[in-house]
């Protein structure tokens, strides 16, 4: 079973090494490794070249933000499944493509997702993200997949669609939600932590930007014909309290 995996980075040489190292040493024998940079300007694509002989496609050019160099990635996978891995994230551990696709052999399924840690800068675990088994009223409930979990059969991007660029911030949330609530797609959990991300993303650098992010998750829902329940946003963010508190227990 090919897997491709998408990197997309910009300006990220402090943090892109270790990032194509968490692929590249994967015991899974076949992934198509897929980076793609938005016309870095630093010393970013130095450091990929040196990788060179085992990333199988690298794109360097202008884009419209990281859910257009996703896109991008996309439609240049050729493998059976297709998952992210972005600059400054890492996989969980060499062995988890491994089992990425051994769920997949095993289960009849569409897509897979399974938990994620968030670490700072001193690589210490801030928040853990352990998902339930699915269900569709999770959505209803604030939750979603770790988008960096998240695994699916190339043919889904072909049948239901990429990323909408109309969304700056939650482009991820409104395609999950599209896949898994609107069109029933067959996930499963892998009991297994896939990702780790580094704190900082876009959609929480900013209090305009967590702002942004929920407006345009109400957006999602009207987008596919449903009005957002008036709970849901606020779960969201009660859903996180038990995350930090299990990192701290740590």
């Amino acid at each position: 079973m090919k897997i491709s995996i998408i990197t997309i980075c910009y300006n990220n040489e402090n943090d892109i090494r270790h990032t194509i190292e968490s692929v590249v040493n994967q015991t899974h024998p076949n992934i198509e490794y897929i980076i793609v940079d938005g016309a870095s300007k630093d010393n970013t694509m130095a450091i990929v070249y040196e990788y060179k002989d085992k990333i199988s496609k690298i794109i360097s050019e202008l884009d419209k933000g990281l859910y257009d160099a996703i896109n991008k990635g996309i439609k240049n996978a050729t493998g059976d499944i297709v998952g992210l891995i972005h600059a400054g994230d890492k996989l969980y551990d060499n062995c988890v493509i491994e089992k990425i696709a051994k769920h997949f052999k095993e289960n009849d399924i569409e897509a897979l997702y399974g938990h994620s840690q968030v670490i700072n800068s001193e690589n210490r675990v801030v928040r853990i993200n352990q998902s339930p088994p699915f269900t569709k009223s999770l959505f209803k409930k604030g939750w979603f997949p770790s988008h960096q979990s998240f695994y699916a059969k190339q043919e889904l991007f072909q049948q239901y669609g990429l990323y909408n660029l109309k969304y700056r911030i939650a482009a991820d949330y409104e395609l999950l939600l599209r896949f898994l609530y609107f069109n029933n797609v067959k996930v499963s959990l892998l009991d297994e932590f896939i990702v780790k991300f580094s704190l900082g993303g876009m959609s929480t650098q900013s209090m305009k930007n967590i702002v942004n992010l929920n407006k345009e998750c109400i957006t999602a829902w009207k987008d596919n014909g449903m009005a957002i329940p008036f709970h849901t946003i606020p779960m969201k963010f009660l859903r996180k309290i038990p995350q930090f508190v299990k990192a701290k227990l740590l």
